[in-house]
C-alpha cells in the first residue's frame, strides 16, 4: 500500500524521487524479511539468496545446512520477493532413446549420481536459473552461477515446490 501512496504522491508532485525510492527499498526489504522469516518457521528446506553476501543458503527452518558463494548474478533490481522451484532441468541423452534409469543394489547411490548433473539446472516460476553450466544463461533472463559442487548439493537437496527467498543487497542497513 506504501508503495502505491508514494507513487501517487510523485504524480502530484509532492515527494522527490529520492523519497519514492528510499519508500520502495524499505518496503521491498520489510516483505523480504518478513518472506524469510515465514521460511524460517516452517520445517522444510529452503533457499535464501543473500544479494549483500552474494550467496546462496540452503536453509532449513532457522538451520543453516550450506553456504554457495555466487560466480556470476543477472538479476533485477527487485525480483519477486518470493519464487518457487518448477523444475530441475537437466541435459540427459542416454544411449538408448527413452531409457530409464534402472536401480542397482545400492539405489541411493544411483540416485545421487544420476540426479545431480554438472550441467543442470534449477528453474524457478520466475524464470530465473540457477546453475553451475553457463551455458543456460540467456541475455533476456535471470541467472546465478554457483561452483559445481554446491550446485550438484543444491540439486540433489531442493524437490520442485521449494522456495526461494531474495534478500536485498541493503537489507542489513540500520
Amino acid at each position: 500500500m506504501r508503495i502505491v501512496s508514494a507513487l501517487f504522491a510523485l504524480a502530484l508532485g509532492s515527494m522527490s524521487t529520492e523519497a519514492v525510492r528510499a519508500e520502495d527499498l524499505l518496503a521491498y526489504g520489510n516483505e523480504a524479511l518478513r518472506a524469510w522469516v515465514e521460511r524460517s518457521a516452517v520445517e522444510t528446506p529452503y533457499l535464501l539468496v543473500d544479494r549483500a553476501a552474494n550467496t546462496v543458503r540452503l536453509m532449513q527452518g532457522g538451520a543453516l545446512l550450506r553456504t554457495c558463494p555466487l560466480r556470476d548474478v543477472a538479476l533485477p533490481d527487485f525480483p519477486a520477493v518470493r519464487d518457487t522451484l518448477v523444475a530441475r532441468v537437466r541435459r540427459y541423452r542416454t544411449l538408448v532413446p527413452l531409457a530409464p534409469i534402472e536401480s542397482g543394489p545400492f539405489d541411493w547411490e544411483d540416485r545421487l549420481v544420476h540426479e545431480a548433473p554438472d550441467d543442470g539446472a534449477l528453474y524457478f516460476s520466475s524464470g530465473m536459473m540457477l546453475t553451475a553450466d553457463r551455458g543456460w544463461e540467456s541475455e533476456k533472463g535471470m541467472s546465478a552461477l554457483v561452483d559445481t559442487l554446491d550446485f550438484r548439493a543444491l540439486y540433489g537437496a531442493c524437490p520442485e515446490g521449494t522456495v526461494l527467498v531474495y534478500l536485498p543487497a541493503d537489507w542489513q542497513r540500520e
